[in-house]
This record gives structure tokens, C-alpha cells and sequence, in this order.
């Protein structure tokens, strides 16, 4: 077992996965630890020693179960049932970049008589068409 804080540190993560010794073995053992069920019970009161290896499947086994316990997310407004998304009760549907699930970014007129940034500055002057590009 490590000493001072790292024993500590050890010891609180193992209080906070809310592992019995015995769920925590299982778990050191599913991961293929070799020590048994009493030694582990010795080495996390300080009395036995453990290979490093075998401390660290212990650590695994804890930290495992501590990304199972992580806490819940918030759902962004993607994640919501639609009404629950338009209801009105959250104050915005954009998403934290400011872009919105429903709007779509606006597309460039592409209609005759209108200059773009692509074309090279000759502008159609509508002669002979309409603005829907029918000649009449």
C-alpha cells in the first residue's frame, strides 16, 4: 500500500466507490488479480503488501466503478423529446457555439443578375429575362 497521501488518496477513492472488499475483489479478480479475498482485506489496512501490478488492478477495479457512479449530464436540446424542446420553459434551443439545431446556414443568391463573390464582376442587367432567369 502506498504511504501518506497517496494511501490516503487510495483509501478515499475506495470510500467513494461504495465497494464492499468483497465486490471490490470480485472486480480485482474478474480483471485477473491473484491475491485473495483476505490478503486484499490485509493490504487495505496496511498489514500485507502487494505487488505493484496487483495494486494497480485494485486501483482499476475502483476507478472502474467510479466512471459507472460519474454523475448525470445535462441533455442539450438535441437530446430532448421535441416538445420539451419548443415548449418555451428553456429559454433557447441554440447550442453552447451559438448555432441552432433548426437553422441551417444561409446559402448565397445564386439567382440571375446578382453578383457573387464568384463571379468576375460581369452582371447579368436582366435583358431578355426575368428575374426567375425565363427570357420574355
Amino acid at each position: 500500500m502506498p504511504d501518506g497521501s497517496d494511501r490516503h488518496r487510495f483509501l478515499a477513492a475506495l470510500r467513494a466507490s461504495g465497494l464492499s472488499v468483497e465486490q471490490l475483489w470480485l472486480r480485482y479478480f474478474g480483471l485477473g488479480g491473484e491475491a485473495g479475498k483476505v490478503e486484499i482485506e490485509a493490504y487495505l489496512s496496511g498489514l500485507l503488501p502487494l505487488p505493484p501490478l496487483q495494486h494497480d488492478l485494485l486501483a482499476h477495479a475502483i476507478n472502474e466503478r467510479l466512471d459507472e457512479l460519474a454523475p448525470p449530464r445535462a441533455p442539450y436540446s438535441t437530446d430532448l423529446p421535441p416538445s420539451a424542446a419548443t415548449d418555451g420553459c428553456a429559454p433557447s434551443a441554440a447550442r453552447p457555439d451559438g448555432t441552432h439545431p433548426d437553422r441551417h446556414r444561409p446559402t448565397p443568391r445564386t439567382d440571375p443578375g446578382h453578383a457573387t463573390d464568384h463571379d468576375d464582376g460581369d452582371r447579368n442587367d436582366g435583358a431578355g429575362s426575368d428575374r426567375d432567369g425565363s427570357s420574355g
